[in-house]
């Protein structure tokens, strides 16, 4: 992957941090976990095939983009439910 595809995923990667710590109200890190996860995801999705992704559709200096946008929002997603599930006080009965 050359340096334009590293700075697509990089900011592809930012912008659903972003998302994910808009959706969630509050403001703190866990924006940077999510966009760390979003873009190993990315990264990993574009350049090792997994899961039958491959390398279809568009790619951009090296950057598969549909397999590493599949990726990125998957892993976003499973980081942001960690997230939440391990912010979220435990009810005591």
């Amino acid at each position: 992957m050359g340096a334009w595809g590293y700075v697509i995923l990089v900011a592809g990667a930012i912008v659903l941090g972003m998302l994910g710590q808009a959706l969630r109200g509050r403001v703190g890190y866990e924006g940077i976990l999510t966009a760390i996860g979003a873009g190993l995801g990315g990264f990993v999705a574009s350049e090792y095939h997994l899961f039958g992704l491959g390398q279809w559709g568009y790619t951009y200096d090296g950057l598969a983009v549909f397999p590493a946008l599949i990726g990125a929002i998957i892993v976003a997603v499973v980081v942001e439910a960690v997230i939440y599930f391990a912010e979220r006080p435990t009810a005591t009965a």
